[in-house]
């Protein structure tokens, strides 16, 4: 289990959006696994870590998806978290903010950190 503390921190510099991409990806990991083991559905699983700062739309497009695929099968009211903009702090932080808190709901529905 991957912990979704990790996933609330805003990363202020390309170290730590790569510690963050990591313990990101790994939660989103322990989610789909989670589905699969409750409901037998296997989610895709998309390349999300690493994330190039300067060149992430389709990392935007495929987080996305994996969003709103997991938000339908756990009843989730989601986001829009298809536009970040990993150089900017205030932008960031919101969005950060935004997805974690996605992220803190599906742990809730299923019981996982």
């Amino acid at each position: 289990m991957s912990g979704i503390a990790n996933i609330f921190n805003v990363p202020g510099n390309e170290a730590e959006l790569a510690v963050w991409a990591s313990a990101h990806l790994s939660h989103h990991r322990d989610i789909n696994r989670r589905i699969f083991e409750l409901t037998g559905i296997a989610l895709s699983e998309y390349v999300l870590d690493p994330i190039d700062p300067f060149n992430s739309h389709v990392w935007e497009a495929q987080h996305q998806i994996m969003h709103t695929n997991m938000d339908a099968i756990l009843g989730i009211d989601g986001f829009d978290l298809s536009d970040v903009d990993f150089t900017d702090p205030d932008t960031l932080a919101g969005w950060i903010t935004l997805n974690a808190n996605e992220h803190y709901i599906a742990s809730n529905v299923l019981g996982i950190g």
